[in-house]
């Protein structure tokens, strides 16, 4: 119950600070989500109507698409996901409409009893009665045909399916349904939500009025009297019986807390009753399950049916493990968009490691500001075991130190040189005009290592699985599954069967995630993100030599024009599998492509750099390991990625041209971006 008991406490330390109860628009239309209070639930709503305050129908509206409002609501509705329950105000038009006719039985007598009680109550809100004058005349749907809201045929039945020449309507809202093979949208479905417009009153939306809010609450805790030990705090208090939806989304049916085992071998031959199980209050369980969904909204990372969350008890922000750090790919690409022009010096290879950790120190000092007076951090994921159960599949509860500095050490294992994914500020201040891509390092996100790692047979399923067995990476510092490294580095060796737009990202991902592999499992000594001319490692020495060779002959091809794989690009799975049989050929195809160079006077520097560079790597090889028919492991890949980066990278300061060529040389040292 842990984790009952962390979101309640986030709901208390949060319910009173304004900017999460009634959070400011984030534009005109979008708007923040915001923690709703007690006896209410989130739903998508469609229709808008509008009365005065004796119920008289002034107009109606479709709302946008997707449109979120909080509404009162039972307990049985808020999670109700068969059978019929309505919602006190604000519901779907089999609910509200008495002239509606299909659909469930008996909705609109359930919906006028719960309203009616409510208006005849002395928690009665004017508003509320409003609706309920304007519902028992029974003339929703007419009035909606009237407004060209609904639709119908000719006798008076209402379409299921839209008429070929409506592009905007009421159907485009709706979720279609399989009936007889044939996809149908009932527009009975819909949900209206209210607005009473009173003499003098600011807000005349229901669902915006906080007098009708506590109206609503009062009158609900009056009618509740189960009463039992809530196993979160610890007290007597009123029970819940059936416990909130709408989790992860509105419309989403899976809950957290439920049970329907009350016949035949009921509770597995465990229990008597539900309660004997699990027994929480319903003002816990509500509270609880509102900042559950308040926090997901706001903050949570959700691929399909997975949702993972970390979050503060007082409502802090907190990186989410599951997505990348903004601050430190953001500033980059408009660093790289704005052409260095910040406050911060452009990422080069000499200074690539010092700038990181200058970026990352800056970012982690922050979220450790942030988070000194929270009282803890929890990390949550969630994942559907069916449209109806919601299994929680990975729970941690730390200290904010202990968390932040999990991610720091994340980051310092398993930061490269990765593209940059260009975020919506960035795109609209970015050059589009420009065709290179813009790098920084930090560390891949669990989704992006998982498609990596699989590339075309990554389903939804083994994503969401890879994501799960990374989280511990993160969260706890643990090992990186050795399998998932493998996959990533078969991939980057397997150069002819990628694309040239993704071949960037697979070959940074495999370097990551091979760097973090080896910190974590040999304490002693870690990868650095810059060319190591000093590392005498075979696999490291091997890349460098397949990327000296890849520079050269991509060189020679670009100054006749060519545009085609190099040998190495080709060659590289076996070179991977076979390194000493395989570099001879690749050394014998450079011939033609040194002597292109070599008659070049703007490119025989570089040319004459290579080939200083092939012969130091040659002589920091042990005899015994050049030879050696052994594979290489993904070590290799560290080395390449290194080396040809330093070749391409400008330096911040240029080599002179003596120390770059060979004696004997004489042309220009030319650098290349």
């Amino acid at each position: 119950m842990s984790w009952l008991q962390m979101l309640y406490e986030t709901y208390e330390s949060c319910a009173s600070n304004p900017d999460y109860t009634t959070p400011p628009q984030a534009d005109g239309q979008k708007e923040t989500p915001a923690l709703m209070p007690v006896s209410h639930t989130s739903q998508q709503a469609h229709i808008h109507v509008v009365l005065d305050g004796e119920g008289v129908f002034q107009y109606a509206e479709l709302l946008p698409p997707k449109t979120p409002v909080i509404l009162p609501a039972t307990e049985e509705s808020a999670g109700r996901t068969s059978g019929a329950s309505p919602h006190p105000l604000a519901d779907k038009i089999h609910y509200c409409a008495k002239d509606y006719h299909g659909g469930k039985t008996n909705c609109y007598s359930l919906y006028e009893e719960l309203l009616k009680a409510w208006c005849d109550s002395p928690y009665a809100h004017p508003k509320a009665r409003a609706v309920y004058a304007y519902i028992a005349r029974g003339c929703l749907v007419r009035d909606l045909l009237n407004s060209g809201i609904l639709h119908a045929n000719p006798d008076g039945a209402l379409l299921t399916q839209a008429p070929a020449d409506m592009e905007d309507s009421i159907f485009t809202r709706l979720t279609a349904k399989k009936v007889d093979g044939v996809s149908v949208r009932d527009q009975g479905d819909a949900l209206v939500v209210w607005s009473v417009v009173l003499p003098g009153d600011k807000e005349s939306r229901t669902w915006k009025d906080a007098s009708l809010q506590q109206s609503w609450i009062n009158f609900d805790a009056s009618r509740m009297q189960e009463r039992g030990l809530c196993m979160v705090r610890g007290e007597t208090s009123i029970l819940a019986g059936n416990h909130p939806r709408n989790i992860r989304r509105p419309g989403d049916g899976a809950k957290l807390i439920s049970w329907n085992d009350a016949t035949n071998f009921t509770f597995r031959g465990r229990f008597l009753e539900a309660s004997q199980a699990c027994s929480v209050g319903y003002e816990v369980s509500h509270k609880a399950h509102n900042a559950l969904r308040w926090l997901i909204a706001r903050q949570g990372y959700r691929k399909g049916e997975q949702a993972v969350l970390a979050w503060a008890v007082d409502g802090a922000r907190v990186p989410n493990p599951c997505e990348e750090i903004p601050e430190l790919t953001e500033e980059a690409f408009m660093q790289e968009a704005s052409g260095g022009d910040t406050a911060l010096a452009p990422v080069t290879q000499s200074n690539m490691g010092f700038t990181f950790a200058e970026r990352l120190g800056a970012v982690i000092r922050g979220y450790k500001a942030d988070l000194s007076n929270s009282g803890g951090i929890a990390v949550l994921a969630l994942e559907a075991a069916s449209p109806g159960r919601l299994a929680m599949t990975f729970y941690r509860e730390q200290i904010p130190e202990q968390y932040i500095s999990h991610l720091e050490l994340w980051q310092k294992h398993c930061a490269w040189m990765l593209p940059v994914r260009r975020r919506e500020e960035a795109a609209k201040k970015a050059d589009t005009s420009r065709k290179r891509a813009a790098f920084a390092p930090y560390a891949p996100s669990p989704e992006t290592i998982a498609r990596v790692a699989y590339g075309r047979r990554l389903d939804d399923k083994l994503c969401k699985a890879t994501v799960e067995r990374l989280l511990p990476c993160i969260v706890d510092a643990a090992p990186l599954p050795r399998d998932v490294v493998e996959a990533c580095v078969r991939r980057a060796c397997n150069r002819a069967g990628l694309e040239k737009w993704e071949w960037s990202e697979v070959l940074g991902v495999a370097c990551a995630v091979y760097r973090g592999y080896y910190a974590r499992h040999h304490k002693k000594e870690e990868y650095t993100m810059t060319l190591d001319t000093e590392r005498r490692s075979r696999d490291y020495l091997y890349g460098r030599l397949l990327a000296v060779a890849e520079y050269v002959e991509r060189t020679a091809l670009e100054m006749a024009g060519e545009k085609r794989p190099t040998n190495a690009e080709r060659l590289m799975q076996r070179f991977a599998d076979h390194p000493y049989a395989t570099w001879p050929q690749l050394e014998m195809h450079l011939g033609p492509y040194e002597q292109r160079l070599r008659s070049s006077p703007s490119r025989g520097g570089l040319l004459g750099r290579a080939l200083k560079i092939k012969q130091a790597i040659y002589d920091m090889f042990i005899p015994e390991e050049f030879t050696s028919p052994a594979k290489l492991s993904g070590e290799f890949l560290l080395g390449y990625h290194c080396q040809i980066t330093a070749f391409y990278m400008k330096n911040e300061q240029n080599d002179n041209a003596e120390d770059a060529i060979p004696e004997g040389e004489d042309h220009e040292l030319a650098t290349q971006d």
